[in-house]
């Protein structure tokens, strides 16, 4: 929208965050219960359009369907302004695109863990009858707590029903996330997800899609080619973890893990086992029809075929511990699984001639209250408004006679409508000093957290705030703070459990083509380092290749880490001279150690980030 507006007297816009084909999504603040949430508003140009309104009421409908905590839930949908629009939770982080193209590939243990997640989210929708349809990075949101949640269910489609809509069109999904099936068009199964989730944890793993090319090349490649195999792309991934990817990207449905479910078993697995302790769980292989959610429900999944004679006896163990208890169960059962006699129902009091009894309206909008208590024969007058912690705004929080209370016709039943919470306003700390700003909002009840960036502002310093001053928020909500530490950033990754970095210092974030960045390391042994490591710096793109880089031992040699003792800090001091013929953009330092059996892997990324055993500092802008 051109202007921040208020759709309802409700939803406040504070910002835009995002906007698709069809809507435009914004930061909005319910002021009724003063909380943050999203707001997904039909783009003008569709509201005179019925398919795009149905199709726009057909996703809050879905996603409204969907409880679970790896989804992104649905408070409310309504129209104001001419513009339909649907109000979402509100997941502060970012989309899982932008993860990607900002740090290049993640290790085996987030992608794994995001994986889980989408495949809980997904598996959910898939039994309760719902197949999503468009599973893709930037329908995967990553909170700062690490929970993703997949939103975006405005596709959403019943089991089995065709990829095509009633024009014949091809209206589902992204090409470079298609499964066979979807691009040509045919029926929609769990297993169509299942395919896109296999391109998601592909790409997480590899830093790059198994097909690239035009929209009409990567939909015939998904038809008729075979990937490269992701552990050929990156030796580093485990060769059970790249089978499970291969079995999901199987060009054949039913060859495929059957449901999110059954995917999210086998990683659930891979990650319980490890690497080489457990046999690879295969997926069943029965052809897949549009199954009913029963059917959904079940997660078993074949394995391959062998005699364990460990389980068989630990089995037999546990037949002769189940029939050892039949005897007390008996005992158990004869004393409380007894027929109960009938009991007589309690006689219902009689009513006066002209009574009625008092209807129940708590927790009803006003309006609705009154419809119920004029329909009793009543009459009900609103006494007075007072804040109320849980009961939301105009709806009734108490009644002047209780529920059930015999009346004469036409009394008139007093009610107290709510003002929602106690709402607070938010003061403007930007600028502020983190004591201060603590203070401040320690004084009006509310809570901050804070998070420590690089930053020219003095240590310290409030350089950004969320919500934004002036924002009214209930009380006990939360603010969160971000707070310069100055041009020495706190990172506490560890390498090896041998050696941790404990911070970096750098003294601007923007360089030009050609000029020295110059960049301090402290580092700290963890425990005493049983050989020489070789430390190297890298500016690189956001797919993770070099454009520049200084490899040298820490401290300029002078003390060779095989030197170092337990809790010895190192001041290591690198120069990086940026190519004079670097193109204008935003760059990645990454540093990190290794000797001649490879790099030392990232075992702790601390405040920071890791891709490919190396810790991802900070973003540099080249000029």
């Amino acid at each position: 929208m051109d202007d921040l507006a208020i759709f309802n007297n409700r939803y406040q816009l504070l910002a835009k965050i995002g906007q698709g084909g069809l809507a435009e999504v914004y930061r909005a603040q319910d002021v009724a219960l003063g909380r943050l949430v999203a707001v997904k508003a039909l783009r003008r140009e569709y509201v005179v359009d019925p398919t795009f309104l149905v199709r726009f009421h057909r996703e809050a409908q879905s996603a409204a369907s969907l409880t679970h905590p790896n989804i992104v839930a649905v408070h409310d949908f309504g129209q104001d302004q001419g513009r339909p629009y649907i109000v979402m939770e509100y997941v502060p982080g970012r989309d899982l695109r932008t993860i990607l193209q900002e740090g290049g590939p993640l290790s085996v243990d987030q992608a794994v863990d995001i994986c889980l997640q989408v495949c809980a989210a997904v598996g959910y929708a898939h039994r309760s009858g719902l197949v999503h349809g468009d599973i893709k990075p930037g329908n995967v949101l990553i909170a700062p707590d690490g929970r993703a949640k997949v939103v975006d269910f405005g596709l959403a489609r019943a089991l089995g029903e065709s990829a095509m809509d009633e024009e014949g069109e091809l209206v589902w999904g992204t090409p470079a996330y298609f499964a066979p099936e979807q691009a040509a068009g045919d029926r929609v199964l769990p297993a169509t997800d299942v395919y896109a989730i296999g391109v998601i944890l592909y790409e997480m793993l590899t830093g790059q899609l198994p097909f690239t090319g035009s929209d009409a090349e990567v939909a015939r490649k998904h038809l008729y080619e075979t990937p490269v195999p992701a552990d050929q792309v990156n030796p580093r991934i485990p060769a059970r973890l790249a089978r499970i990817i291969d079995v999901a990207l199987n060009k054949r449905p039913g060859e495929r893990f059957r449901t999110a479910d059954h995917m999210r078993q086998a990683l659930a697995d891979f990650r319980r086992g490890g690497e080489g302790q457990t046999g690879f769980y295969a997926p069943a292989v029965t052809p897949v029809s549009p199954p009913v959610p029963a059917a959904v429900a079940d997660t078993s999944v074949a394995q391959p075929t062998g005699v364990d004679w460990i389980a068989l006896t630990l089995g037999f163990l546990a037949v002769i511990a189940v029939l050892g208890l039949v005897p007390l169960w008996a005992t158990v059962y004869r004393a409380y699984v007894r027929p109960i006699p009938a009991t007589v129902p309690t006689p219902t009091a009689t009513l006066a001639p002209g009574h009625v009894r008092v209807p129940d309206v708590i927790g009803m909008e006003a309006e609705d209250a009154r419809r119920v208590i004029e329909s009793a024969g009543l009459q009900m007058e609103v006494i007075s408004q007072a804040n109320h912690p849980t009961i939301p705004a105009f709806a009734i929080i108490e009644q002047t006679v209780r529920a059930g209370e015999p009346v004469a016709e036409g009394t008139t039943i007093g009610v107290v409508i709510s003002q929602g919470p106690e709402l607070v306003e938010v003061p403007s700390l930007v600028g502020s000093l983190l004591d201060e700003a603590q203070t401040q909002l320690q004084t009006r009840g509310l809570i901050a957290e804070t998070r420590e960036t690089w930053s020219e502002q003095p240590p310290g310093t409030i350089i950004e705030q969320d919500p934004p001053a002036g924002s009214l928020v209930r009380s006990r909500s939360l603010v969160v703070l971000t707070v310069s530490s100055g041009t020495r950033v706190p990172v506490g990754a560890s390498l090896g459990n041998e050696i941790s970095l404990v911070a970096y210092e750098l003294p601007r974030l923007s360089y030009r083509s050609g000029e020295t960045l110059p960049l301090t390391l402290t580092w700290q042994a963890i425990q005493s380092p049983g050989q020489g490591y070789t430390v190297f710096v890298h500016l690189t793109r956001a797919d993770g290749s070099p454009v520049a880089q200084h490899d040298g031992l820490p401290a300029n040699g002078t003390r060779p880490t095989d030197t170092w003792s337990p809790g010895d800090q190192i001041a290591d001091v690198h120069q990086l001279s940026i190519p004079p013929d670097t193109p204008a953009g935003e760059y990645w330092l990454r540093v990190g150690m290794y000797d001649e059996a490879g790099r030392l892997p990232v075992t702790n990324a601390g405040q920071a980030t890791a891709a490919d055993d190396a810790i991802v500092l900070q973003s540099i802008v080249v000029n």
